[in-house]
């Protein structure tokens, strides 16, 4: 009762603060960009709102639970990629004054590549929508007596509830307060762990280094390419960039990067001392629900919904951020250009929340069905495809924006998708990612010998 009573008040403190802050969202700029009024820290609550979620939470404990230090590269990954972002993308691309990535790739090469790189957006995020789905249904059934059914169709709800009024605005709002109280979660998780006996020295005598205390743990190339989808997937999923399109100016999108770069990795640590801490104790129990379990059996009841509530509140909360970069994409990329003369203000905005409504479901779909994968497969599955198919276009658009072809660009984002989708049908060894990227940034290697050509696109 007292756990029921004190994770409801904090659920229904959040979603209320959702729906009073996007108030004012009346506009599709409004939902999409929050007037592009944000300050550093709404850059900060807008991107690490989007990127901490799940994965970070539900997922770090789960894998450190069953492989250990490898689990840090999700939120070490993460932060690389926060700080790359901040200190050499943020500005030209605020500068821009656009709202989307393949807009940015459509001003510098054309139509094609800006189409194949949507397509990889789209894909790679959805995909990571799903993580969430997956995370927050493992959290409802370990508290809660529900049906798979009913847990999804309850995450579906509570997605909906924070970001289908107030779009980016509300959802500012929120990240920074989810951040915050995260913050708090995790570190009182990683204190009550440490009290209750896992102490370095004790962690250490009770596993064995490998895979525990590796970075390495599933295996070099497989951890080499968690790390890397991180860094590429930062740089080439909507929602994050548009958080940094969303700034006052360029130097608060820079500085709401290097911010976010600085807060996301210790968050891993926290995590994985959780699940080390499970290991240890000896608890047998579904990996996926390790984190919500170590909440229900550490702390009294009214203490541990509140902090259970957290941790479902960043899921939801990471889930709603990329559901709005679909919808933005879908919106802004694929309707606006077909139609957008012919529709009102009133109908675009009306479009972006019927687009949020109709990822959400799907996701929902997907999660039902895929309930017993690791959630930060997906994750990882997700930056890759992402990456592999707007990872250079992107930095070669922003680095060398004189020099390179739109064939080039469109065969380097076309290739790299196609090879990360295909290569584990090939029968070959590696990671696919590390096969994608290889495409797309051989496509590029010849134009560093090329002379600048101009910034203006050229067809083929």
């Amino acid at each position: 009762m007292f756990f029921t009573a004190s994770a409801l008040a904090v659920i229904v403190l959040f979603f209320l603060g959702g729906t009073l802050s996007g108030g004012a969202t009346k506009t599709a700029g409004d939902f999409t960009l929050g007037g592009r009024r944000s300050s550093s820290a709404s850059v900060v609550g807008i991107l690490l709102g989007a990127l901490v979620g799940g994965a970070s939470t539900v997922g770090t404990v789960q894998m450190a639970y069953q492989y250990g230090l490898s689990a840090w590269w999700f939120t070490l990954g993460g932060g690389l990629g926060c700080l790359v972002l901040g200190l050499w993308f943020a500005s030209p691309l605020r500068e821009t004054e656009l709202t989307t990535i393949p807009q940015f790739l459509r001003l510098r090469y054309g139509g094609p590549t800006a189409a194949t790189a949507m397509i990889a957006s789209i894909l790679g995020t959805f995909i990571s929508v799903v993580a969430q789905f997956l995370s927050g249904i493992a959290l409802l059934q370990n508290a809660f007596p529900l049906s798979p059914e009913l847990a999804t169709l309850a995450t579906a709800f509570l997605v909906m509830s924070f970001i289908f009024a107030g779009g980016l605005r509300s959802f500012g709002a929120l990240g920074k307060a989810k951040i915050l109280f995260l913050y708090l979660i995790l570190g009182i998780c990683a204190g009550a762990a440490w009290l209750n006996g896992a102490t370095p020295g004790a962690l250490w005598n009770a596993l064995p280094f490998h895979p525990f205390f590796t970075l390495f743990g599933r295996g070099f190339s497989k951890d080499l390419g968690a790390a890397t989808s991180l860094l590429v997937g930062v740089l080439s999923t909507q929602i994050y960039i548009q958080s940094i399109f969303a700034a006052a100016d360029a130097a608060t999108a820079r500085r709401g990067a290097l911010l976010s770069a600085l807060i996301m990795p210790p968050l891993g640590i926290f995590g994985i001392w959780v699940g080390l801490h499970m290991r240890t104790a000896g608890i047998t129990i579904p990996p996926a629900q390790a984190l919500s379990h170590f909440i229900r059996i550490t702390f009294s009841p009214f203490v541990a919904g509140i902090l259970w509530s957290g941790i479902l509140i960043t899921v939801i909360g990471c889930a709603a951020g990329l559901a709005l970069g679909i919808a933005t994409n879908l919106v802004q990329d694929v309707l606006l250009p077909l139609a957008g003369k012919r529709l009102s203000p009133r109908s675009v905005l009306q479009a972006n929340r019927w687009a949020v409504f109709l990822v959400v479901l799907a996701a929902a779909g997907f999660g039902l069905l895929g309930r017993d994968s690791l959630i930060l497969v997906w994750s990882y599955l997700s930056m890759g495809l992402r990456g592999a198919g707007t990872f250079f276009p992107l930095v070669f658009a922003v680095l060398f924006p004189e020099r390179i072809p739109a064939r080039i660009a469109f065969a380097s984002s076309a290739g790299g998708i196609a090879t990360t989708l295909l290569w584990p049908l090939s029968g070959l060894g590696g990671e696919p990612l590390f096969a994608g990227l290889a495409v797309a940034g051989a496509c590029f290697l010849p134009t560093l010998f090329l002379r600048p050509q101009g910034a203006a696109p050229r067809n083929f």
